[in-house]
């Protein structure tokens, strides 16, 4: 009588089971690894101002959680501008920080962009991820790229000297349309004929502008976008 072999169908079943609950296993950290791979620059084009966000117009913007506490960080138009840079911090952790303080400095090759706060508070934690990947884009919703999360002291007043919604869009295009300007006078200032200001097809300003520019130039945006506004 030929041997017959008896397959356990529930064996093969429970085998099924155990690859089933293997891949969801794997695949659930590689989905969270997939939100945090570092994707294209910021872009001119697509700067974001999402519904509930205040920007301030030293290009950060503030955030109001529903713990009371308030998240600040970077705008686009700003990180879209300088390309990769690193972030010096000049508060820590358990500091009073009042609206218009220097935060931190945006460094890139002999280069530098101050940044202020936008509102007065404590220093309560800094999000260490956000400042490694700094001016890149990720899949994260806008308020994940927060750089510091305060305690906020005149939340109430500070918040009527920010612009949201409606008036945030026209302030980012009124920016937009300046910066052309700006850039055209530091380029006749500073004879950048061996660094022409690139313009994408359509004549816009091309993103990472200030990537390759001199110091003084970096220095002459501090002066009219950023110090100009506090």
């Amino acid at each position: 009588m030929p041997n017959l072999f008896y397959n356990d169908i529930f064996a093969t079943k429970g085998i099924e089971y155990l690859l089933i609950i293997s891949f969801f296993l794997v695949f659930i950290p590689f989905y969270s690894f997939l939100k945090e791979v570092e994707g294209p620059l910021f872009s001119l084009a697509k700067v974001r101002l999402p519904r509930g966000v205040f920007f301030d117009k030293t290009h950060t913007w503030a955030y109001l959680k529903s713990a009371g506490q308030v998240q600040v960080g970077v705008d686009d138009f700003l990180a879209a501008l300088t390309g990769p840079v690193s972030l010096q911090l000049h508060k820590m952790v358990g500091e009073e920080v009042q609206r218009g303080d220097h935060l931190a400095t945006l460094k890139g090759e002999g280069k530098s962009l101050k940044v202020y706060s936008p509102v007065s508070g404590t220093m309560k934690s800094i999000n260490k991820k956000a400042l490694h990947k700094f001016s890149k884009r990720t899949s994260n919703d806008f308020t994940e790229n927060w750089l510091f999360d305060m305690a906020p002291k005149r939340w109430d007043v500070e918040k009527a000297m920010l612009i949201i919604g409606e008036k945030a869009q026209q302030w980012v295009q009124q920016e937009q349309a300046r910066l052309r300007d700006v850039l055209a006078f530091a380029e006749r200032k500073y004879d950048l004929s061996a660094q022409p200001i690139l313009l994408q097809e359509g004549g816009e300003i091309e993103d990472k502008v200030l990537e390759s520019l001199s110091p003084e130039i970096w220095e002459e945006f501090q002066s009219e976008f950023i110090d100009a506004a506090k």
